[in-house]
């Protein structure tokens, strides 16, 4: 693989969490087909070693791709998590859209089923989802969970048009708490054990959300 001299030298540096940094965003249609691919590659290698495991070698390995090239998008195995765990969030924009517009014909449990079922559904598409739930916090990840409470919001006050904007945030902040222990959990359970932690989180999201939406 070229760049192996490179690959040597960073080995250390790229294990380990360097906080955000910029990288060069691709403009030509050649150059986001290369991004898409390396990041493909970074989520094969974290869902099977795991992020601490992966290293920036291990990715452009997997991309078919030099080192120097991942290391012209993404200085770092951070900017590389950072611009996965996006994704993820633009991944699931769709979802809570279609979401908080079916959310006025649903009841509590199926409203709690779904908002459970809604990152799973991202996890079927990106492996890497599970095992960066855990990923230290960042401004980045800051921003992104205020992404997300703002949708769960949105689909509780479709759902229950009484709830004043604070209310919907401080409701949405709570459930999101709820369905990341779910997902932390799950990530961390055999594979077999997940479906059996979902039923439970699901009693007791769908007991919260009774009681606080009145529905």
């Amino acid at each position: 693989m070229r760049g192996g001299g490179r690959c040597a030298r960073n080995m250390s540096m790229s294990s380990h969490f360097t906080g955000p940094a910029p990288r060069r965003v691709p403009r030509q249609r050649r150059g986001k087909l290369r991004v898409a691919r390396l990041l493909r590659a970074a989520e094969a290698v974290i869902a099977e070693h795991g992020h601490e495991a992966a290293t920036m070698c291990a990715i452009a390995e997997r991309a078919g791709s030099s080192v120097g090239s991942l290391y012209q998008f993404f200085p770092n195995k951070d900017a590389v998590v950072q611009a996965l765990c996006t994704g993820f969030v633009e991944a699931s924009d769709s979802l809570w859209k279609d979401l908080t517009a079916r959310a006025p014909k649903l009841d509590a449990g199926q409203l709690a089923g779904r908002m459970l079922a809604l990152p799973l559904d991202i996890a079927k598409d990106h492996p890497a989802f599970l095992p960066l739930i855990d990923f230290p916090a960042t401004a980045h990840s800051r921003r992104r969970y205020q992404i997300i409470r703002e949708r769960i919001a949105g689909a509780l006050r479709a759902r229950q048009p009484r709830l004043s904007r604070p209310q919907a945030l401080r409701i949405a902040s709570v459930a999101h708490q709820i369905i990341r222990g779910c997902l932390t959990l799950c990530a961390r359970s055999p594979i077999e054990e997940r479906s059996g932690i979902i039923g439970e989180f699901r009693v007791v999201i769908e007991g919260y959300l009774r009681e606080r939406l009145g529905v």
